[in-house]
């Protein structure tokens, strides 16, 4: 039997797709590295190996997951032998709805799904919060090998390398990751690390034009980012220009 990531690469089942297949003509995909990527829309690898895994083990799809009204027809054994949250609902069930508190969208699970069946991921400052989120929602925390990586530590070794250490970078992160409030640092600490962050290399700490993205919140995301920053924080004179600007 084929290693599932030499399968090759196929069109992912959906019912209900929600993304293009305009990008057929990547060549270049499995070159790519996990250099930071600026796009604003990355070309996510939208093909699986769902049908190559069907080929290649004898096997039809046997799970049926549900997010945000998108369908995916899947296998079984690769999403749990990832996820320890999956192999725990999908123990007894062919059937899984992810919906809330589970801050998941369709695009970021078909993110998730290709990382199962052993597809290249690519990550960028544009998806890394999202990615970092489903991990520690689904609790992707297992490699399959020595020389394996899971979602998490792949994810959080990209923040790392690239994101704590660039505060352009840093920026996009914090921006994408407000609307995955309150997982996003409860899970993570993904706010007030791209702050500090941000902090430490902006001048005299832009920051200032980030303060209008804040007002957004809602006052329980607020505390609970206010209240991470608090303990987290060894600048505190930050802290309290953002609580100030909160609450005018």
């Amino acid at each position: 039997m084929k290693p599932w990531g030499n399968l090759g690469v196929v069109e992912t089942i959906y019912e209900d797709e929600v993304y293009d297949d305009d990008d057929d003509d990547d060549d270049d995909d499995d070159n790519s590295s996990n250099s930071p990527s600026l796009l604003s829309s990355p070309p996510s690898p939208l093909h699986s190996s769902a049908q190559a895994w069907s080929s290649a083990m004898g096997c039809k799809t046997d799970v049926l997951m549900h997010v945000q009204g998108t369908a995916f027809h899947l296998h079984k054994d690769p999403l749990i032998s990832r996820s320890t949250y999956l192999r725990r609902k999908l123990t007894e069930k062919s059937e899984l709805t992810l919906s809330p508190p589970l801050n998941i969208t369709a695009e970021t699970f078909a993110l998730v799904v290709d990382f199962c069946y052993g597809t290249h991921l690519l990550v960028t400052p544009f998806n890394v919060a999202s990615l970092l989120v489903a991990a520690d929602l689904l609790g992707m925390t297992e490699a399959k090998g020595e020389d394996d990586s899971n979602l998490k530590q792949m994810t959080e070794n990209y923040f790392q390398k690239f994101i704590a250490v660039n505060g352009k970078y840093a920026a996009i992160v914090f921006k994408s990751c407000l609307a995955l409030l309150p997982e996003a640092e409860t899970t993570s600490f993904l706010v007030s690390r791209c702050v500090e962050v941000m902090n430490l290399t902006e001048d005299s700490k832009g920051l200032d034009g980030y303060f209008d993205d804040v007002i957004s919140l809602r006052a329980d995301d607020f505390k609970i980012v206010a209240e991470s920053m608090h303990q987290r924080f060894e600048y505190q004179d930050l802290l309290y220009r953002i609580v100030d600007f909160y609450l005018e």
